[in-house]
Formats: structure tokens, C-alpha cells, sequence
């Protein structure tokens, strides 16, 4: 977003003017109104809108038209905290490095050498015949600050100020709020004071201050992406904070310059007052039609239904030519499978982050009840797996 100042938020240039909205497979098959907006909040549906206009940026996630899904225009998405909060409130430290699992992926070595000395787990399915698996991505966090040649702290709106929320948040990102120790990224989610004045953010004010990851540009004046890829298994392994107001988002958008979003992977959308029910969707044919893996809420396909916020959980996804496929610790939760332009096949970026009383979240009932709460996302490890 463009610098500002204490006060005030100059808005970039928003991308072209275009509306979408996510809509389950079923919709079609309710006729009254009143029935399919029932229907759609108790299934943990909510719609994608994309809104173009100076000031006027795309919002994330409104409710209405498919299990969780952000929008990718206009703002940074946030990912929730991990360590649990004390007393106080204040993010606890988390866990040292030791906390990543590390699988030897050979006799006497590590099929998969990444950054930090750190021997990953292998992708939970086998490489097509004749080929393998290969690390086309990694961040360990093993240092003492954010890598930016790897990571941005800001979504790929960023024209100087970073990025405010999507679909009317209380947040503003700044890259202060990414804190890298002890072998874990925190993206902390705290009051902000004095709030900054953005028609992104919830009444039109921006009152916390928050952290995030994605691959994006490091500006938007640019065309380079950090990090961007065709095909593959993602998986990130983080902690998230089970507190009413806070969403934790871990999703992937085209690595398009032009913000023309046609797909979108929500590999996991999670509100804070169910820690339950762990959204996984897929956003396709210009994120107009959704395959959500769950049929509401209580439901994770075929992973199980329990609280996973209790310890360190691992979301992966794997992206083929020929389907698309959720994971939860390991087990498949959900596939889609499609041919042509249903499957994405473009470069796609990833953006990993918590928001705080969003549209969605508000449209439910579950809002921030305490403004004063600070929470983070605590997150492990971050990797991107290719076949080769």
C-alpha cells in the first residue's frame, strides 16, 4: 500500500474493476432466497469479492458463496498465531527449532537437504512413475530475522506502505509484526495505536497491526516475483491461535502483475472460534465456481474433525495437471479432479497470514469480542515439493 501517514492511507492504483463471487456446487438447486442464505452460512460459505477502483480495493472472503475463500484483490491476508498467548495476552515464545519433524529420506541421508541443516518429511504421496521428489522451495526460519529474498511481509498490493486487510479486517500488515526466532516466524496480530484511516479496514479503520508472509513482489512497482510455481506439494506446518475474532489464512493466487486472479487455492481458511473445521476450497473458471472439500462446518472431508489448535498442525496441498488435493498432518482430506481450464496452469503465489474480525467472521455472529487481545501465528516451515 502507499506510504502514509499517521492518520491516513493513500490508496494505490487498484487493479482492473471486476467483481467475483464463490458459489457451491449445489447452489444451483435453491430456489428461495431466504433458503440459500441459510443454507450457505450454516455450511461455512463465504463469497470472494473482488472490487476494483482507486480506494476502493478487493475484499476477502465476504460471506455467501463458498467455504471460506480470500479474496486476492487489495489486501494482505493474515495468518494466525501460533504459541499460546499468556495471561497477559502477549504472544509466549514458541517452540526452538527442534520442534520441525525431520524424516531421513535415504540410507545414511536426507532425501531432501533444505536450509538450516533440517531433513524434511517427505510429500504423503509418491512422484509419478519415472520421476521424483524435489525441493523447489524452503524456509526453515533459522535465522534471527525474515528473510526477504525469500518471504515478503506484505501482500502483492504493496506500493510503499505494505497492505491492509482484505474483506474489511481490523489489520494493517507491517513488517515489524513478523518476528524470526528460536526456529519459527510469528506473525503477531496486536493493537494498533493511533488506528490508520483505510477503506480496506472494518468502519473504515485500521486498528490493529499485524503480520504475514507471501512469495509476492517485494513492490508492486515490480514484475519479479520472489517466488512463484507451476505444479507441485505445498506444505506449511504452523500454530494457530483458537481465540473468537482471529482467522488464520494459508492460500495461493496467480503470480499475475495485472492482479487477474482467475484461481485461487485456499489450502486452509480457519476461523478462530472453531478450531474445528478446517476450510479447504478451490476457486476456479475466474474464481466464479468453488469445489469446497468440506460440506459445512464440523466437517474435513475425510481428515478428521477435532481441535487442532492444541499443538502444531501440517496443511499441504498438492497441484497436478490433473487434480488438486488437501492434506491435514499426512492424510488426504479431499481431491478435485478436472481437465482443460478447470485445474489452474499458471504460475501461482503463496501468501500465509491472520486476519482479525473480518467480513465472514461478522456475518456469522463470531466477532472480535476483546479489541485489546494480541495473538500470533506461529509458523514452522514453509515448502514447495516438485516432481523432477
Amino acid at each position: 500500500m502507499s506510504l502514509h501517514n499517521a492518520t491516513a492511507v493513500v490508496i494505490p492504483p487498484a487493479p482492473p474493476a471486476r467483481r467475483s463471487r464463490r458459489r457451491l456446487r449445489w447452489a444451483w438447486t435453491l430456489a428461495p432466497i431466504g433458503v440459500v442464505l441459510f443454507l450457505a452460512a450454516s455450511a461455512g460459505v463465504i463469497t470472494l469479492v473482488s472490487r476494483g477502483g482507486p480506494g476502493n480495493e478487493p475484499v476477502l472472503g465476504a460471506p455467501g458463496t463458498g467455504p471460506g475463500s480470500q479474496s486476492a484483490s487489495g489486501s494482505s491476508p493474515s495468518v494466525s498465531g501460533s504459541a499460546s498467548p499468556s495471561a497477559s495476552g502477549l504472544p509466549v515464545a514458541g517452540p526452538s527449532g527442534t520442534a520441525k519433524p525431520a524424516t531421513a529420506g535415504g540410507t545414511g541421508g536426507c532425501a531432501f537437504p533444505v536450509s538450516g541443516g533440517v531433513c524434511p518429511i517427505a510429500p504423503p504421496i509418491a512422484a509419478a512413475a519415472g520421476k521424483h521428489w524435489t525441493v523447489g522451495f524452503d524456509e526453515e526460519f533459522s535465522g534471527s530475522s525474515l528473510n526477504t529474498s525469500k518471504l515478503s511481509p506484505c501482500f502483492d498490493w504493496n506500493s510503499g506502505d505494505c497492505t491492509s486487510s482484505f474483506n474489511h479486517g481490523r489489520e494493517h500488515y507491517q513488517p515489524s509484526q513478523v518476528v524470526v526466532s528460536n526456529g519459527t516466524a510469528k506473525l503477531i496480530a496486536a493493537p494498533l495505536s493511533p488506528p490508520i484511516s483505510s477503506s480496506s479496514c472494518r468502519n473504515s479503520s485500521c486498528t490493529y497491526k499485524a503480520g504475514l508472509l507471501s512469495t509476492a513482489r517485494p513492490n508492486s512497482s515490480s514484475s519479479n516475483y520472489l517466488y512463484s510455481f507451476k505444479y507441485g506439494y505445498v506444505e506449511s506446518r504452523f500454530k494457530f491461535p483458537a481465540t473468537q475474532g482471529f482467522f488464520t489464512a494459508f492460500w495461493m493466487l496467480p503470480a499475475d502483475p495485472s492482479f487477474n486472479y482467475q484461481y485461487e487455492i485456499d489450502i486452509l481458511e480457519l476461523l478462530g472460534d472453531d478450531p474445528t473445521t478446517m476450510f479447504m476450497t478451490y476457486h476456479y473458471a475466474g474464481r466464479d465456481t468453488s469445489y469446497p472439500v468440506n460440506a459445512g462446518k464440523f466437517k474435513n472431508g475425510k481428515c478428521a474433525t477435532k481441535n487442532y489448535s492444541t499443538d502444531f498442525v501440517r496443511m499441504g496441498m498438492d497441484w497436478e495437471p490433473d487434480h488438486i488435493a488437501w492434506y491435514i498432518n499426512g492424510v488426504e482430506c479431499g481431491r478435485f479432479t478436472g481437465s482443460g481450464a478447470q485445474i489452474a496452469n499458471t504460475p501461482m503465489q503463496l501468501i500465509l497470514h491472520m486476519m482479525v474480525d473480518n467480513d465472514w467472521q461478522n456475518s456469522w455472529n463470531v466477532p472480535l469480542l476483546d479489541p485489546t487481545l494480541t495473538r500470533q501465528l506461529e509458523v514452522d516451515y514453509i515448502r514447495v515439493y516438485q516432481q523432477a
